[in-house]
């Protein structure tokens, strides 16, 4: 059984700081991806660029015709019409939460499509384009599997959310927090094991969903895989939902839309 690492460990083996000692396949949910991808600034509010869908374009294929359109300015900035998206919406208490291309890049990690994600960041600056793709490379090439977010584990990342905010701050950019929780429910929802060196947010899970917790040097492992996890009959609430929060998935996999 693979192992989902989060964002600040894939970061570090990258930099070569660890190796894996878990002697098992090594796993990351496509928050993370789009995190160590750098999809969205951590200050800005929009994309940086939009992950196409390859389901969208099945026979899109790399050509110097293609990139001179995909990597024209204009045509970027029509990027969002290319790929899946989610909102989530919070009502007053926090800004909405949007992620492009979440299943785009876990379809393009998992079946190797290089080119599509070349295409994808066309109209970036060559030296930009270079860091992105010497580090999409580096998942490729060690072999990681991607998994998407689905609704499931959405709805169990704002149930988490909710919890977590009554009784935590948030981290100050309030986008990082929510990416925790969702990289953490795509681990709950696949029933992986879990493995991030976040003290707060592990302690915090392992005690939400009672799950077994180990650790190791600095970093805790969450078994999610031993059984279903439940939450505790004495959290088992409508949480976000009785706070008008709500979210939509659009997986943009019909052509029909240019």
């Amino acid at each position: 059984m693979d192992l989902i690492i989060d964002t600040q460990i894939l970061s570090y083996r990258f930099k070569g700081v660890e190796v894996n000692t878990h002697n098992t396949r090594l796993a990351i949910a496509s928050i993370t991806a789009n995190e160590f991808l750098v999809a969205q600034a951590k200050e800005s509010e929009q994309p940086d660029y939009y992950t196409i869908h390859p389901a969208r374009y099945p026979n899109l294929e790399y050509s110097a015709n293609v990139l001179d359109h995909f990597g024209n300015p204009k045509s970027a900035k029509l990027g969002a019409r290319r790929t899946d998206r989610i909102i989530i919406d919070f009502g007053t208490q926090f800004s909405a939460y949007r992620e492009f291309g979440n299943e785009a890049i876990s379809e393009i990690i998992n079946a190797k499509k290089l080119d599509i994600y070349k295409i994808s960041i066309a109209h970036l600056s060559k030296q930009r384009q270079k860091y992105l793709l010497s580090r999409l490379k580096y998942i490729l090439d060690n072999d990681y599997y991607c998994y998407s977010l689905n609704k499931t584990a959405l709805g169990q990342a704002l149930s988490l959310f909710s919890e977590f905010t009554s009784q935590h701050n948030c981290k100050g950019n309030i986008r990082n927090t929510i990416n925790d929780l969702l990289i953490l429910a795509t681990a709950i929802d696949r029933g992986k094991r879990f493995l991030t060196n976040d003290n707060l947010l592990a302690r915090f899970a392992a005690e939400y969903y009672e799950a077994p917790i180990h650790e190791c040097e600095d970093e805790l492992l969450i078994d999610f895989s031993e059984k279903q996890v439940e939450r505790r009959k004495s959290k088992e609430s409508k949480g976000y939902i009785n706070k008008g929060w709500s979210y939509a998935m659009r997986n943009n996999r019909s052509p029909s839309e240019t």
